[in-house]
């Protein structure tokens, strides 16, 4: 495949409460952010993209080192391009959009072949995908049972990107005062859980809403185990009075090895 420019395309260069716990690394110079060019799904999918990255690297106007391909625990390879830094505007709130990077993107979307045909007009700005880190002793998927309590998430925010390396290390932290604690990492968050229970965790009720077996209860009264942390720290929500109620650890089902999106 070969790619060209195509149309003459100029090239252009909740509320928190903190609770202690290992700190939260946050972005200096903003968070990382790259171009996803194109995605492919199936047995073929990495040869695929691979191809048609080796193509876009020998484009004009293409940083040739700044093309990679990965293959994604979701079930998906990907095609990036670049990274590129971005900060919130304390006015408006919203991301700023580097002139490199608003130039970038024109660019990807305008290639294509010589009969007008558009390689990568889906490409989009996303945040750089980040390895998933933490001992993979420890990672929920991989454990037996069927429900553990998710005690902490950890959510990208506008100065944090850092989440998998957050969860494994307050998962580490947690092991080391004692507790038996666990991981698991998606794409967008990671969470952080104790303990491993069987159906009979969950007590079905003639009315109202499942309560919890009596180890979970337990689990629950200990300070560091009663909510469901964001990034560390407490959070709350409003009921339908207005009251501000902080969100309570939950039980939640150990996610299967090979079921979607988990190698």
């Amino acid at each position: 495949m070969v790619i060209v420019l195509w149309l003459g395309l100029p090239f252009g260069g909740g509320c928190a409460t903190g609770t202690g716990g290992p700190a939260l690394g946050l972005g200096k110079k903003g968070t990382p952010w790259t171009i996803r060019c194109k995605e492919s799904q199936g047995p073929e999918r990495m040869r695929l993209l691979e191809q048609t990255a080796e193509s876009l690297r020998h484009t004009p106007g293409i940083r040739t080192k700044e093309v990679t391909v990965r293959d994604e625990p979701d079930g998906f390879a990907r095609l990036y391009y670049g990274t590129y830094w971005r900060r919130v505007d304390a006015k408006t709130r919203k991301h700023d959009t580097p002139p490199q990077l608003r130039n970038d993107l024109e660019l990807i979307k305008q290639l294509g072949d010589d009969r007008g045909q558009r390689y990568f007009v889906q490409a989009m700005i996303v945040r750089v995908p980040t390895e998933d880190v933490g001992n993979a002793a420890w990672e929920l998927s991989r454990q037996t049972g069927v429900y553990s309590l998710q005690v902490a998430v950890f959510e990208t925010t506008d100065d944090f990107w850092e989440f998998k390396q957050a969860a494994a290390d307050y998962c580490a932290w947690l092991r080391q005062k004692g507790y038996e604690a666990y991981y698991h990492h998606s794409t967008a968050s990671s969470v952080v859980t104790i303990g491993l229970f069987g159906r009979d965790a969950v007590i079905d009720k003639p009315k109202g809403l499942p309560a919890y077996s009596q180890a979970v209860v337990n689990l629950q009264s200990d300070e560091l185990l009663r909510y469901n942390r964001l990034n560390g720290s407490i959070y709350y929500v409003r009921d339908d009075k207005g009251t501000r109620i902080p969100v309570p650890s939950r039980l939640v089902e150990i996610p299967r090895r090979g079921a979607a999106g988990i190698p």
